[in-house]
């Protein structure tokens, strides 16, 4: 009978931690996600193209899906974003079209399988 209580406690402290508070007149973080279906077989990595440069967001291994988050500076300087897809181990590296980002949004980019 002991293992129960002690079960219930642990579960009802693990709903008491402490949330995360914004102080008065300050700006909570507001964060970017890109969700990547990556649905061929080779791993990609996943690059920014923004002012001619190109900055690395993250890998998104083949066959599955990956949340990436985009630093605040990215989203903030330009609602235009465009990405490009290096997949490793090829010479393939498709770039998007450029699509309008707002801070906040969830983009959403598929690569096919070939």
């Amino acid at each position: 009978m002991r293992p129960w209580v002690t079960l219930a406690l642990a579960i009802a402290l693990a709903g008491c931690g402490r949330g995360t508070r914004v102080r008065d007149g300050a700006t909570p973080r507001v964060e970017t996600a890109l969700k990547v279906d990556n649905q061929n077989f080779l791993d990609a990595t996943v690059y920014l193209l923004r002012g001619g440069g190109r900055f690395r967001i993250g890998v998104a291994p083949g066959l599955s899906s990956t949340v990436m988050f985009l630093r605040p500076e990215y989203v903030a300087t330009t609602n235009e974003l465009q990405f490009l897809i290096d997949f490793i181990g090829s010479e393939r590296s498709p770039v998007t079209e450029s699509i309008t980002v707002a801070p906040g949004d969830v983009v959403e980019l598929t690569i096919p399988p070939n």
